[in-house]
């Protein structure tokens, strides 16, 4: 493992990481290629509505601490 390309993920926010992971996943999941593809174009919808201030993210570390 890429032990830079770690340190440089978890200087990445919560919710940057959060993100980083669902591609991640969704780029090596065994789905059939359709389902992938729909799952990647959802991720990337959900940035973009992010990045547009149409939604809000949660944060994690705030959530958690409260729990």
């Amino acid at each position: 493992m890429d032990k830079a390309l770690l340190e440089k993920a978890l200087e990445m926010s919560p919710n940057e990481r959060v993100v980083l992971a669902e591609l991640i996943l969704a780029s090596i999941d065994h789905e059939e290629d359709e389902i992938r593809e729909l799952w990647l174009s959802e991720i990337k919808d959900r940035i973009k509505a992010v990045n547009e201030g149409k939604a809000k993210l949660l944060d994690f570390e705030r959530l958690y601490n409260e729990s």
